[in-house]
């Protein structure tokens, strides 16, 4: 009897678990231009999770939505942000290039103080139910996440601002297209 007690018990906390869905609000809204004037924008939310806070970032339209990326910090001091996005157009190319930057803060040990960043590239396909999206993000290889602050000395990431991006876009990736 008391092995059947503790099999339900055991059920019913797996259940809860499988079924139990994060809460998330709307953090931020960023519009966007990839075909025309506002007709995408970036919604990011902010969900709570048992494990602490994340981030999920759609972009949508009145009738479509898609999640473009997750972005979770667990470790870091605040709460993760999306920092910058923006939409890459080159008259060389075809598609565009859809650009996200999401950080963290770390502080409060001796050891490490300043920020964690995470970039996220996207090409851009227009269809007739909506857009695709393409992570592109591995060009970057390593370079996609970095830190900036001080780390035994002082270190510095590249690109942590949609100008810095788009430059290594303009002089690396249209190289090679």
């Amino acid at each position: 009897m008391l092995f059947k007690i503790l099999i339900i018990c055991f059920s019913l906390f797996i259940f809860n678990n499988i079924y139990a869905q994060d809460k998330c609000e709307l953090d931020s809204t960023t519009n966007l231009n990839i075909f025309k004037k506002d007709d995408y924008k970036i919604n990011s939310y902010k969900c709570f999770s048992d494990q602490g806070i994340y981030l999920k970032n759609y972009i949508e339209n009145s009738n479509y939505k898609k999640l473009v990326n997750y972005y979770a910090d667990y470790s870091a001091k605040e709460e993760p942000e999306l920092l910058a996005v923006s939409v890459y157009k080159n008259n060389r190319m075809r598609r565009p290039i859809l650009i996200t930057i999401n950080r963290s803060y770390y502080c409060c040990t001796p050891q490490i103080e300043g920020h964690m960043y995470k970039v996220g590239l996207y090409q851009i396909t227009n269809t007739k139910k909506g857009i695709n999206l393409e992570d592109i993000t591995n060009i970057l290889h390593e370079e996609s996440e970095g830190f900036n602050g001080l780390a035994e000395g002082k270190v510095n990431y590249k690109y942590k601002d949609i100008f810095s991006i788009k430059k290594w876009l303009e002089s690396n990736y249209l190289k090679n297209k």
